[in-house]
Formats: C-alpha cells, structure tokens, sequence
C-alpha cells in the first residue's frame, strides 16, 4: 500500500495513504458522451492521523501523458467550499450522495441550511 508523506504548515507530517482514506468528492473520469472533458479532475480525500486529527487533502489526477498528479493538503473550510462549488455543478460534477453523507460524518454538513 503506497503512501504519501504532505507536510503541514507547521512542518508536521501527514503520512497519508490514498488507497484507502476515505473519498469525499471522487472527480468524474470521462463518462461518456463528454468527449475530453473529465481527463483531468481534483478528488478531495481525508486522513485520520494517529493523533485523531482529520487532515482534508486534495489530489490533482491527469489521464493526459506528461501532466504529472500531485497531492496538496487543505482547510477544513477549503475542503468545505471545494465542495459547496461541486454542489452546484453539473449533474456529473456533484457528490453523490453517499460522499455527502461522508461528507458530514467529517463535519462537513453540505445539506444543512444557514442562511
């Protein structure tokens, strides 16, 4: 099982393992009839430390030779807002509803009303 070490601000390590923290938004990997659109995509993902702290991380992914992915911490809000916009995209570009429901298990309650 294949780890990634990311680095906090304040230089602690996060050593993650993508293949099995949970997703919470899983970017669209070409459906069809979309031609080229969805080759490239950021799926937000989170990791439970050891300390019990949740650590959000974004990873970037290209189906195109040469465009190298990457993986990059984020906020809580960050993660949040990342998924506020996902909402209100198109039908292939929303969460499911199992990743909202995920979603708020990590405190990130996409349904619920504040305004």
């Amino acid at each position: 099982m294949e780890s990634i070490v990311l680095q906090t601000n304040d230089g602690k390590k996060v050593v993650t393992k993508p293949a099995t923290d949970p997703t919470l938004y899983d970017a669209p990997h070409n459906p069809p009839n979309t031609g080229t659109k969805y080759t490239r995509g950021i799926d937000l993902k989170v990791h439970k430390a050891r300390s019990g702290v949740d650590y959000f991380y974004f990873y970037h992914w290209s189906m195109w030779q040469g465009e190298d992915s990457n993986y990059y911490l984020c906020t809580n809000k960050e993660a949040e807002q990342f998924l506020l916009d996902k909402m209100a995209g198109g039908y292939h570009d929303r969460p499911s509803p199992e990743e909202v429901e995920l979603a708020s298990e990590y405190g990130i309650n996409l349904l619920e009303e504040t305004a």
